[in-house]
């Protein structure tokens, strides 16, 4: 019999140790978007709840989604809701959030007509969506080492994507996963040039070796992706 504690969560993510990367990126984030504390925000696919707790810290009121059992286990006071966010109605009404966000969850899902359909659907008018996935032109030699990626993206699929599902001025850029890369021009002409020289496997086993998370973060790059109700 399989055992029911070893979800996705359990197996992917156990052990990984944190850092402060969440609030840096939930801040950044908020800034680009215009954000503000007591705003309200749904995260979709939460996870471990790291970016809830960055977005609560922030002021944000935060709510979260998932699937996973092991995601419910917290000792803090964020609502985080059992849900199969891909084909499920969200324990929601309509209209209540100013922001829903997703991190690494689109690409888990074969056909996300249901899953952004409930994402419009409890988003305010106005509101925004803030979705963040594997840039599969740059990580198309590793994306298939998580078995449950299904759905690989480039920013171009992506902005398509949310047109098709009634959002409006969709947006999708290459982002990377590291602050010095959000706003200074040297940083990011170096972490050009590391995307030209190195592929993932070499970024990842450099950054082993050094020390340098800038190297991975340069060249493992995500999609960036927002649209409005």
């Amino acid at each position: 019999m399989a055992n029911k504690n070893r979800d996705y969560l359990s197996v992917v993510y156990d052990k990984r140790p944190k850092t402060e990367y969440p609030n840096l990126l939930a801040r950044e984030l908020m800034k680009r978007f215009n954000l503000n504390p007591d705003m309200s925000l749904l995260d979709v696919g939460c996870g471990q709840g790291e970016m809830l707790e960055a977005f609560k810290t922030a002021g944000l009121e935060v709510k979260g989604l998932d699937l996973a059992p092991s995601a419910l286990d917290r000792e803090d006071s964020i609502e985080i809701s059992q849900c199969d966010v891909t084909c499920e109605t969200y324990p929601y009404g309509d209209g209540l959030f100013d922001a829903v966000f997703a991190k690494s969850v689109i690409e888990h899902v074969v056909d996300p007509t249901n899953m952004l359909a409930e994402m419009r659907r409890v988003l305010k008018p106005g509101g925004v969506l803030i979705l963040l996935t594997p840039d599969f032109s740059k990580l198309h030699t590793v994306f298939y080492e998580d078995p449950t990626h299904v759905h690989p993206y480039v920013p171009k699929s992506v902005q398509a994507l949310l047109m098709m599902n009634d959002f409006s001025a969709p947006e999708a850029e290459l982002f990377c996963h590291h602050q010095l890369l959000w706003k200074d021009d040297v940083y990011k002409l170096a972490a050009r040039t590391l995307q030209l020289c190195l592929s993932v496997e070499s970024a990842r086993w450099l950054t082993e070796k050094t020390g340098l998370k800038f190297i991975r973060w340069s060249v493992e790059r995500q999609v960036l992706a927002s649209a409005q109700k």
